[in-house]
């Protein structure tokens, strides 16, 4: 299964004009469901609306592309209730009883169902490269604050 940091970067096609729409800047995290909702497509401008993909629409999945049915699958408003992912990175995550369990790092996505399945998280620099990041799967409730996010 792919991480998030895999997905960002890559072209996202329109299968009817087979033109390029943008390539995934960032990716919306429905807090509620567990579920990417949405593409952020990066285009180059700084004035511009954002531009985004529901992720349902996205048609199919290779290691250097995915691809739409058509350029009208572009959308300018974030679902309601998401989150960036961008945003997730870096918050700290605790248990249920306080325990610190790491930093949040990357979401481990199922595809093409979009489904959050796990959590990449650091211990710290030198447990990294000792023992390589963990993956945490996601079988509970995740409460996600500001600063924080508690696993249940």
């Amino acid at each position: 299964m792919p991480k998030g940091r895999e997905l960002v970067g890559l072209p996202v096609i329109s299968r009817d004009r087979g033109e390029e729409l943008g390539r995934i800047q960032d990716l919306y995290y429905d807090e509620s469901s567990g579920n990417l909702r949405a593409v952020l497509l990066a285009d180059g401008g700084w004035l511009r609306q954002p531009r985004l993909v529901d992720f349902s629409q996205l048609e199919t999945w290779g290691p250097d592309a995915f691809t739409v049915g058509d350029h009208g699958a572009v959308i300018h408003d974030p679902p309601p209730g998401t989150r960036r992912w961008q945003k997730l990175k870096g918050l700290r995550l605790i248990n249920s009883e306080g325990q610190e369990l790491g930093i949040v790092e990357d979401l481990v996505v199922e595809l093409p169902s979009g489904q959050v399945k796990a959590l990449e998280i650091s211990t710290g620099l030198v447990n990294d490269l000792l023992d390589g990041r963990k993956e945490l799967p996601l079988t509970g409730q995740v409460n996600w604050g500001e600063d924080t996010a508690i696993i249940t």
